[in-house]
């Protein structure tokens, strides 16, 4: 039997509150829409009460029993999502007789009320012995971990892990030192910063989540009732500043056993899908790459507000088909009231998610594996943290800011490929922002000399830096701030075209990013130049190498005016010259993912604009095929697709509509 889809939904049913018509009403829809687990929650949000004790418990576990009896009858599976571990943050609660937790401690000694530090003795006796309670007496099939298990983001503490007694003695030990708190944090980030001291805080952080995690796992495991940890997981970047071990702490909670991971979809209300998908470029995209591969992915769709004004069905539908590339087995989905509401029939949630169920079925049926993904290499590094150099006194410089380069190539509608490896050969190599830190000299100058890299302004400042700028020609550099330096606007060469025009140009003060001056040894492969407001040549625009691509800008954030076609023109020019087994969408917005498997390839098309086409063009380097299927968008099926070629230019005879996703068998 094929695998199906799994569609999840989170619900709370509260105790005694028309609990009987909820529960029944959520199991007519379950089977009417296709839902085959049912995530159960208890102490979540509007009823969180803290540490949750056993006697508090019991009426809850009451409710959940009559629910999971009514869901096994329709055989719907039932998961638990108990919503604290540490805890999100404190919201005036309070720490209950007998629960003597140490909590977290922020690097200046704010301490958390209810949040508990996770070296906590006592609390972790608590914890397993209340996950005791739960499992035995729900015998969920899945519990799932929430997203509080984490170091950073515990509501008025600042972020950056845990400073409490424990904490710094365990830095301490490792430095050989005695350091106080503040002590500490003058030379984490504040007066003198070392990086001594930045290792010991991260390798502290990282071991000890993953101990806890192995713990926990082991626990769960020795019940011997088969119930799997489902790990939830947030944005990655926040998640480095504890050096997050991905690889441990997966294998920690499975315990041996099966890996899960609810990845986060940043979009809790609705926004530009276009916006949201650039979004889902730099966070999920990239993530999963940090994730195992075999791990079972079932994000996160949420309607945070509960409200079609919120989150419109078409909206849900688009999330939910546009994370298909992250190669997920199913979605779990947080759209209704935590507070006990049960489902609302004319969201229309229901009929967006069953319409397309067979398509969803239809992909789950290839067996895409993320590390299949082929196009321009996106190196990524969960250690990047570990290379960030703080200026003084700003904690905010130890963010990686390197996925802000790699989602923008992404949302060109360049099929990309995001990898934790150092090493390639033959490939084109994204390198920007402080990525340029994660690889030694010796990589480098590899990567450099085996592969065709495009490079950012931040990633060249830090070549110059560690004396490597003569791999992109350079000898020196300076910063000139966008619309507070008197440069003006970038113009190409003479003989270069841009839309049939010569002298095109473009904005280069506002919002393109900081333009970076790069002194170069040699001008000779300059494709454009960079003036002041007078017209006064200022420094070079777009530097090409026979294997480099230099863009002069810091690549710290989503600039609009980079996706102008001076811009975008020459880059891709330079990427269809590798010639590298990449897809071009050449519509930005129209996002391309490519799967190479034994045979055949499979091309995810994603349409996060406002625009229809009747029918989809792409240039395919490197890509070769004799025959083009599509899957049916309403049965799943294969159906033979016609297409015209010409040289690297396809058009293939199938509708491209927008906040749609499509999905090609190339054989």
């Amino acid at each position: 039997m094929s695998k199906r889809f799994t569609h999840c939904l989170r619900i709370q049913f509260f105790p005694n509150h028309y609990e009987d018509e909820r529960i029944s009403e959520v199991v007519d829809y379950c089977v009417k829409y296709g839902f085959d687990n049912v995530m159960l929650f208890i102490n979540a949000e509007e009823y969180f009460v803290g540490h949750m004790t056993v006697e508090e418990a019991k009426p809850w576990i009451e409710t959940l029993k009559k629910a999971k009896r009514a869901f096994s009858e329709k055989g719907i599976s039932v998961s638990l999502n108990p919503w604290t571990e540490l805890g999100h943050l404190d919201r005036k609660r309070t720490l209950k007789e007998g629960q003597n937790f140490n909590t977290m401690v922020d690097f200046d000694g704010n301490k958390a009320d209810i949040v508990a530090c996770p070296l906590c003795e006592n609390w972790k006796k608590y914890f397993l012995d209340f996950y005791t309670y739960l499992i035995t007496e729900l015998e969920p099939d899945t519990i799932w971990v929430e997203d509080d298990f984490r170091l950073h983001n515990h509501g008025h503490l600042h972020f950056g892990g845990c400073f409490c007694d424990e904490h710094m003695r365990l830095y301490n030990e490792k430095l050989g030192t005695n350091y106080t708190r503040e002590e500490f944090a003058d030379k984490l980030f504040r007066k003198n910063p070392e990086k001594r001291v930045r290792k010991a805080w991260l390798d502290v952080s990282r071991e000890c989540m993953v101990n806890l995690a192995t713990e926990i796992g082991n626990h769960v495991k020795g019940l011997g009732l088969g119930t799997k940890i489902g790990f939830m997981t947030s944005a990655h970047d926040w998640h480095s500043l504890e050096g997050r071990d991905w690889h441990g702490l997966h294998k920690g909670f499975a315990s041996g056993g099966k890996m899960i991971n609810r990845l986060h979809l940043p979009c809790y209300g609705e926004i530009s899908a276009k916006q949201y998908y650039h979004l889902f470029s730099r966070l999920p995209f990239h993530c999963r790459a940090l994730i195992p591969n075999k791990t079972a992915i079932y994000p996160e769709l949420e309607n945070g507000a509960f409200s079609t004004f919120a989150k419109e069905a078409k909206f849900l539908q688009f999330q939910l088909e546009s994370a298909i590339p992250l190669c997920i087995e199913g979605m779990t989905y947080d759209i209704y009231d935590f507070v006990g509401n049960g489902v609302v029939n004319s969201f229309k949630y229901g009929e967006a998610i069953k319409e397309i169920t067979p398509y969803l079925n239809g992909v789950l049926s290839l067996n895409l594996q993320y590390n299949q993904l082929e196009g321009v290499i996106l190196p990524i590094d969960e250690k990047t943290v570990y290379k960030r150099n703080a200026k003084i006194n700003n904690f905010a410089d130890l963010f990686p800011d390197e996925s802000h380069f790699n989602a923008y190539l992404t949302s060109l509608g360049i099929s990309t490929k995001v990898s934790t490896k150092k090493s390639f050969n033959g490939k084109v190599v994204a390198l920007g922002g402080g990525n340029a830190y994660n690889f030694t000299k010796p990589q480098l100058e590899s990567l450099f000399k085996d592969n065709f890299v495009i490079v950012d302004a931040g990633a060249v400042r830090i070549l110059l830096e560690r004396g490597l700028g003569h791999l992109v020609g350079a000898t020196g550099s300076e910063i000139l701030y966008a619309e507070c330096d008197v440069h003006s606007y970038e113009q190409v060469l003479g003989g270069i075209l841009i839309n049939g025009k010569s002298g095109y140009r473009v904005t280069a003060f506002g919002k393109a990013g900081n333009y970076v001056r790069i002194n170069y040894k040699d001008e000779s492969g300059a494709k454009s130049y960079v003036y002041d407001y007078l017209g006064n040549k200022m420094g070079v625009g777009i530097m090409q190498g026979e294997s480099y691509y230099v863009i002069p800008y810091i690549m710290d954030n989503m600039h609009l005016e980079q996706y102008h076609d001076l811009r975008t023109t020459l880059l891709k020019r330079f990427i269809i010259k590798a010639n590298t087994g990449v897809v071009l969408t050449n519509h930005a917005g129209v996002y391309a993912f490519l799967y190479k498997q034994k045979r055949r390839r499979v091309l995810i098309v994603v349409n996060s604009t406002e625009e229809d086409f009747s029918v989809t063009n792409l240039e395919l380097c490197n890509v070769e095929f004799t025959k083009i299927y599509k899957l049916s968008r309403k049965s799943g099926r294969r159906v033979l697709a016609k297409f015209e070629q010409k040289g690297s230019q396809i058009e293939i005879k199938a509708k491209n509509e927008h906040l749609s996703t499509q999905t090609f068998i190339l054989e």
